[in-house]
């Protein structure tokens, strides 16, 4: 009886080894993952604006620390505009997505398709936005960072504002 329950962990701990994909799949670029395929929604590879805070927040956290599924997939993310400019003169702009607890914020940076100028072509800080791009990761100062490329501002609701002064960019 011993040798039995020890051969069924034994195969128990083998088949929980692995990503249970063929060879097939794993050789195969256009098979995602079935939690990113769920994610699909609106002609968008990732419609992240369908999830409640927690899941949005998990979801970003998942892209940023796990980002190669996500490579040139088309993602539509809601959250709080951002700005920063590091020492070297460099902005950065990015959509943030605290937590329920608004303790913690996930966020992705995000890269204007065509020539804007900050502040004139960007919303205010922490306006909530809606942004569409194209999911890419890049290196620079020796990190990865993650970033929405060829983005479109598609709404903006000023700060504590009322949703009926939506504008659409």
């Amino acid at each position: 009886m011993k040798r039995f329950i020890a051969a069924g962990i034994a195969c128990l701990m083998l088949t929980g080894c692995g990503n249970g994909s063929s060879s097939q799949e794993s050789e195969s670029s256009s098979q995602l993952p079935d939690y990113i395929l769920a994610l699909a929604n609106d002609g968008y590879d990732c419609d992240l604006t369908q999830l409640n805070s927690n899941m949005m927040y998990g979801q970003i956290f998942d892209m940023v620390n796990n980002y190669e599924p996500y490579m040139g997939l088309s993602v539509r993310v809601k959250g709080n505009f951002q700005y920063y400019k590091d020492p070297a003169g460099k902005d950065y702009f990015s959509v943030f997505i605290p937590d329920a607890a608004q303790c913690c914020n996930q966020g992705i940076e995000f890269v204007l398709k065509g020539e804007h100028t900050y502040p004139d072509d960007y919303p205010q800080i922490g306006d909530e936005i809606t942004v569409t791009g194209t999911f890419n990761a890049y290196d620079e100062y020796h990190a990865i960072y993650c970033q929405l490329l060829d983005a479109e501002i598609v709404s903006v609701v000023p700060a504590g504002g009322n949703t009926n002064e939506t504008q659409t960019n």
